[in-house]
């Protein structure tokens, strides 16, 4: 279940300022269980850090490799179903424990999944871009990648 918060926290922050600050419910420990799944996407993808980093400030580089490590990183999180789609249960989970943002991210989610999926025209990398820009202006307090 860790494993699956931290990723999609990859999709949240949860401070009132922009993308580049950790948001306080990603603890050390959980960036700690993170780390040998993003040296891994980030290898097999071969992103740029300095494209990673420009997504937490804001700015969203077109790079296939960008791209393609969002969708990296769900599927090591597990948090890709049998369809190849986002299956963010293991998000709404965690997020009740933290009702204050349960409502943006469940609005988050839903709005982002079928709009992210729509632009993505079946390309599962532009699919997990797609929405990961969705969901950050949706919802900039719990978005955060990692």
């Amino acid at each position: 279940m860790k494993l699956i918060v931290v990723l999609f926290v990859c999709l949240f922050e949860t401070t009132l300022v922009h993308c580049g600050k950790r948001p306080s419910f990603v603890s050390d420990e959980m960036i700690a269980t993170a780390v040998s799944v993003v040296n891994a996407c980030q290898t097999q993808t071969g992103v740029a850090t300095a494209d990673i980093e420009a997504v937490r400030n804001d700015k969203w580089p077109e790079t296939p490799e960008l791209k393609c490590y969002m969708y990296c990183l769900w599927e090591q999180f597990g948090l890709i179903d049998d369809k190849g789609e986002l299956n963010l249960n293991g998000m709404l989970t965690f997020f009740q424990r933290i009702p204050a943002y349960r409502a943006e991210v469940l609005k988050g989610i839903s709005d982002c999944k079928l709009i992210g999926k729509y632009l993505a025209q079946g390309d599962k990398c532009q699919y997990a871009y797609e929405f990961n820009m969705c969901y950050a202006k949706i919802s900039p307090r719990t978005y955060y990648l990692f």
